[in-house]
């Protein structure tokens, strides 16, 4: 039987993923002050050697593709449940963004840390270190494709030169010039790794392992071409701080949060299914036109888990058949905009607000029926879908309030509370026969309306963008 609430898993692996992006990131960011504390840090400390700093956050990234093999497959249910029918192949064609950025930015006269003719000969080691692991992996290990099509997946290739091509643009102009050419690269390249999951081409394992070995690709060709090239063909850094803070702060964030329902017609104990708690997790981003006021849009999802105990079917041969039921979580997803709100405190914190409204769309679930060992062959298969419930999308909004601080120049953490509403009409079906060829046919059963009113408590990561 399906746990019902390892959707909190899955969310929690996600959120988790594009956290060590965003932490890459930043910690690049900062690479340059580093550099300049090396002459005073103790030589001997190995966490702030070279080989760690260059290593760290590929090693994650690995070891996170380790980590998220035994669940490829339940994530992927999660991408096949909220988003189906994607069908988007930006990925094939954003993850040349970087090195294209470089090759413009060169041509457009704007210098970046190389010349580019040593520049070029780092991006050449580097990719043919990227092609050489990541061929070898994939025509050594087999991965058969979330799509079936063929069994060159892990790792993935896509991910892996967005990555290696991210990690490019950030050494040329990110740590030269501003941190500003990271975050788009980095966020180029994650768009690139989610991309790949999300059209159903890649397991959530082949896009952590890629990025981890886009990374430390581009590193090791940059360890080569500085071997051969030493002192020559670098240019003059201007400046070391070449990004003026405007106190104006425009952000991006990934946040993941707790929910908590409180509309009657989600937690009715008296009635046969009722949740209580489930979680939230998105993106949202804002830019400010002044140091208190601006503007900005949250894309997100909410799942509750349903307590469905109290389910009482009025076929009486479903005893005979079945032997236990459960039912998916009630999800929606949501994209708002609206106005923005900061109140900049002592020491780097900062009270936050905002007021969002838009459409929201919910995701189809099952009642589904375990069967019993007996029946398994007559069916076909070890569970039977009894009910099927659609939300219509309607419109919804959403307010928030958070604090927040500021840790690092581009970095903070929040912890906020937020509340969501919106009132969906539920469309129920029943099973009404069982195809030849597998498929089931439903017929209507009605359909109510739902509050999905809820709180959330939750903590964000946020990439200030000043």
């Amino acid at each position: 039987m399906q746990s019902r609430n390892f959707h909190l898993t899955q969310a929690g692996t996600i959120f988790w993923v594009m956290f060590l992006n965003i932490l890459f990131i930043f910690q690049n960011v900062h690479a340059q002050k580093i550099e300049v504390l090396d002459s005073v840090i103790i030589k001997n400390n190995f966490w702030n050697s070279k080989p760690a700093r260059i290593a760290a956050v590929p090693a994650l990234l690995l070891a996170g593709s380790a980590a998220t093999w035994g669940i490829r497959k339940d994530v992927r249910s999660f991408r096949n449940r909220y988003l189906p029918t994607f069908r988007y192949h930006y990925d094939d064609y954003l993850q040349y963004a970087p090195v294209v950025a470089v090759l413009g930015l060169n041509a457009a006269g704007v210098k970046g840390k190389n010349k580019m003719g040593r520049a070029l000969v780092s991006y050449a080691f580097s990719a043919v270190i990227m092609a050489s692991v990541v061929n070898t992996v994939k025509y050594t290990a087999k991965v058969e494709r979330p799509d079936g099509s063929s069994n060159n997946s892990y790792p993935s290739g896509h991910t892996a030169n967005s990555f290696m091509n991210a990690t490019f643009l950030h050494k040329e102009y990110g740590q030269f010039r501003s941190p500003l050419y990271s975050v788009g690269a980095y966020t180029a390249a994650t768009a690139t790794a989610v991309g790949r999951e999300l059209n159903n081409r890649h397991w959530i394992s082949d896009v952590l392992a890629g990025a981890g070995i886009g990374i430390l690709s581009t590193e090791l060709g940059y360890i080569v071409a500085d071997k051969i090239f030493k002192d020559k063909g670098e240019h003059i850094k201007l400046t070391n701080n070449p990004v003026p803070v405007h106190l104006k702060p425009s952000f991006m964030e990934l946040k993941l949060g707790y929910a908590r329902a409180i509309s009657k017609d989600l937690t009715a104990k008296s009635e046969d299914l009722f949740a209580r708690g489930g979680f939230n997790f998105g993106l949202e981003g804002a830019w400010f036109f002044s140091r208190n006021f601006g503007i900005g849009g949250e894309f997100a999802f909410t799942s509750f888990p349903i307590n469905d105990d109290n389910l009482k079917f009025n076929d009486v041969d479903i005893p005979t058949v079945s032997d236990g039921h459960y039912t998916q979580p009630m999800g929606i997803r949501y994209i708002h905009a609206g106005p923005y709100f900061s109140i900049p405190l002592a020491r780097n914190w900062f009270v936050t607000g905002k007021f969002g409204a838009g459409s929201a769309v919910g995701a189809k679930g099952e009642i589904i029926l375990n069967l019993k060992e007996d029946f398994q062959e007559v069916f076909g298969s070890k569970e039977l879908p009894y009910y099927r419930y659609k939300p219509e999308s309607s419109f919804s909004w959403s307010a928030g309030a958070g604090i927040q601080k500021q840790i690092k120049r581009n970095v903070g953490i929040k912890a906020y509370v937020n509340y969501f509403n919106s009132d969906n009409d539920f469309k129920l079906d029943i099973i009404d026969q069982i195809n030849i060829d597998g498929s089931y046919d439903f017929k209507d059963y009605g359909s109510e309306k739902v509050k999905f009113d809820n709180l959330i408590f939750g903590i964000g990561l946020t990439a200030y963008l000043w």
